[in-house]
């Protein structure tokens, strides 16, 4: 696993979240915080939920280990492998698009029961639904020929194309200003169409191309089969890690107006750290460590530096996220009607879900490791209590604690979910356990100590009261990672190499 795949993710990545943030610094502006921006929000997150189901849950997990296995032995088969599963993909996605589209009211009472409340709250949201979630049908389409892409080496298309969608928002935004609702959800399904379109041009480029028989070899039957049983097991895992940010939605539905919207806000600021190193990595880390799957020193020496890797940047993205949330909050997204209570509640949120960053990371990672092994369904052990767990306490703090109660039980459960990962991954696959350091005592120290200085670098330019809080938020940034990366190399942290020179898991 190569620096220059992981750059080209990374800078990718980085791009699509800046427009990502650029989008939502609009949303705030012109939408705020309100029960109709929910409205919106519910639209457009929901068809991104079923897709983090079926796509990056699936797909990724079960397909890319597929097709590179049998990638070796038959390239006719496996093209015809890659289209039968398209069209089933296809078909699968246009019938949940039919029945959201028919059921829409029953989706919304059940997903988002606190509109019900409210006959002009549920008018628009069952209109923006119908609306958004035909995406859902282009962006599963589009993570399948993303991940054939990647499994032949070809990265730096499929990491671009979700920036497409921002702009179409974001043009929308400035044009519809805060009338925008109708027109960004036309948006949203116009540039999923045309992301779907590029990356098929791109696959002919690449001389990948469709074929369709209804002449199958037994040994070809055999690996569709158990392709459909194994992503079966995935969707069920995968839709239970979903499902705790469905319960979140829906508890915030009841919490009150504005309340999905600071949620959503707050995730998205979470996000792009998370995004930039976890995504980033396990994108590369999962076909490496199926090609090496034999070689488990070799497999275990890569996650062990993934991690590393992780927590330099999950601990001072976690600290700057507590030092500097309502700082952080104010600067993208208080201005126009994101007023100053939507201020204080995002960045409460922020804080609580600062806690969670390196949890989230270090479980992406182990997630791989199952994939890599095929065994899609240790996954689902390990969600199934995390999940029962959001639920007791959502269930337990809503109403007293409204949505900092919700974010607490996000940032609990992800924990927890860590901790039952592990001891499946002791007990299902104890070779690899055996050889990996989820806690490099030596290495924690170093940014540790690297922390401390960060920490201290961030109060000492707070004590100078800058007026403009724009300067003030990026000097903090600029002089806190760069104290933060100095004291890493100073403290000579191997992993920290990877930032300034060519470096190879190989």
């Amino acid at each position: 696993m190569k620096l220059n795949n992981l750059s080209k993710i990374s800078s990718n990545i980085l791009l699509s979240r800046i427009t990502g943030m650029f989008r939502d610094v609009l949303f705030a502006n012109f939408l705020g915080a309100s029960a109709l921006s929910d409205a919106f929000m519910f639209a457009f997150r929901l068809p991104n939920l079923f897709r983090r189901i079926l796509a990056e849950g699936a797909i990724n997990s079960v397909f890319i280990p597929m097709y590179l296995d049998h990638n070796t032995k038959s390239k006719s088969e496996t093209e015809i492998f890659f289209s039968i599963i398209f069209i089933s993909f296809l078909i699968i996605t246009m019938a949940l698009s039919f029945f959201v589209f028919f059921q829409t009211e029953l989706v919304i009472s059940l997903l988002a029961p606190g509109f019900t409340k409210d006959y002009l709250l549920l008018e628009n949201s069952i209109f923006l639904l119908k609306v958004t979630f035909p995406f859902l049908i282009f962006v599963s389409l589009s993570s399948l020929l993303s991940s054939i892409l990647n499994a032949n080496n070809n990265f730096f298309i499929p990491s671009l194309v979700s920036v497409i969608l921002n702009l179409a928002m974001i043009i929308t935004l400035l044009v519809f200003k805060d009338q925008a609702h109708i027109q960004l959800a036309w948006s949203i399904l116009l540039s999923g169409c045309i992301q779907l379109i590029l990356l098929f041009i791109n696959f002919k480029i690449l001389k990948i191309s469709f074929h369709l028989t209804l002449s199958l070899t037994r040994p070809l039957i055999k690996i569709i089969k158990i392709f459909f049983i194994r992503i079966l097991q995935a969707i069920v895992g995968s839709g239970i890690v979903q499902l705790n940010i469905f319960v979140s939605m829906i508890f915030a539905s009841l919490v009150g107006g504005g309340a999905i919207s600071q949620m959503y806000y707050a995730d998205r600021v979470i996000d792009l750290p998370f995004a930039l190193i976890a995504v980033a990595i396990s994108t590369t880390l999962l076909p490496y460590l199926s090609k090496n799957i034999d070689d488990e020193k070799k497999c275990s020496d890569a996650f062990n530096k993934s991690i590393v890797f992780c927590l330099i940047f999950a601990a001072p993205s976690c600290i700057g996220l507590l030092l500097i949330s309502e700082d952080i909050v104010s600067v993208l997204f208080g201005r126009g009607k994101f007023d100053s209570n939507d201020i204080k509640v995002t960045s409460s949120l922020l804080t609580i879900y600062a806690y969670s960053l390196p949890a989230y990371m270090v479980s992406r990672m182990l997630n791989q490791i199952f994939y890599s092994y095929q065994k899609v369904h240790l996954p689902i052990i390990a969600s199934i209590p995390t999940f029962l767990i959001n639920l007791l306490i959502c269930y337990i703090v809503y109403e007293k604690y409204g949505v900092q109660g919700l974010a607490f039980s996000s940032v609990v459960s992800v924990w927890f979910n860590v901790i039952f990962q592990l001891l499946i991954l002791k007990f299902k696959i104890p070779s690899f356990y055996a050889n990996i350091q989820i806690f490099n005592i030596k290495k924690i120290f170093k940014i540790f100590i690297a922390l401390v200085t960060l920490s201290f670098s961030l109060l000492l330019v707070s004590r100078f009261q800058i007026q403009n809080q724009y300067t003030d938020l990026i000097l903090k940034l600029v002089i806190g990672i760069l104290i933060y990366l100095i004291s890493l190399r100073i403290l000579k942290l191997n992993e920290i190499k990877i930032l300034f020179s060519k470096y190879s898991f190989n």
